[in-house]
């Protein structure tokens, strides 16, 4: 324990190295404390550099909590915050999965968006039966319209191809409409 509190203490070092190897070795702890010290450290260090050792130890870390504390800075108002919390939950794939279940249900429709280029661009062995979720019954047609893209990208069974279909009945929306037709085609009809 005395190790992780110096290394949670590092993490507020005005010398940069120190909070750079502090967050790189905060990865081989496993703990409640270590994990939230490095969401912390992602979201406030000015240092790209820390942030970026903090994604790699969210990484190493891997597990379903990484995800839980993660998925809040999705919220952010800093884009780069919320594209490394998409790049860990991409990298963490079916250890995310629940998270990211979750997330395609989010009330707001930019945390959904967000949420469906996890999907599109993660490791999830699901991914075009989450995607084919989102496209058959997301109330948003820019959230649905990102959904499309990525199933045209990953997906190709019939059970892909129906859910393209079922959706021009739900929107009229010409953008949407366009993304069915290059999905469609990506897939080969």
């Amino acid at each position: 324990m005395e190790e992780l509190s110096r290394l949670i203490e590092l993490l507020n070092s005005e010398d940069e190295m120190e909070r750079l190897h502090a967050a790189e070795e905060l990865g081989d702890h496993t703990s409640s404390e270590a994990i939230l010290s490095l969401v912390s450290c992602l979201e406030k260090d000015e240092s790209r550099v820390v942030q970026e050792a903090c994604v790699a130890s969210l990484c190493r870390i891997g597990t379903e909590e990484v995800a839980e504390e993660v998925a809040k800075l999705l919220r952010s108002s800093d884009p780069y915050v919320r594209n490394a919390a998409s790049e860990v939950l991409q990298l963490l794939g079916d250890r995310a999965r629940h998270v990211v279940e979750l997330l395609l249900r989010d009330p707001d429709p930019d945390v959904r968006t967000l949420a469906v280029r996890v999907v599109g661009e993660g490791q999830f062995s699901n991914a075009s039966a989450l995607l084919r979720s989102v496209v058959l019954n997301d109330p948003d047609a820019n959230v649905v319209a990102s959904a499309v893209e990525y199933l045209g990208e990953i997906g190709g069974s019939s059970e892909d191809r129906d859910a393209l279909h079922e959706v021009r009945a739900r929107f009229s929306d010409p953008f949407l409409e366009y993304a069915v037709e290059t999905a469609l085609r990506k897939m080969g009809e």
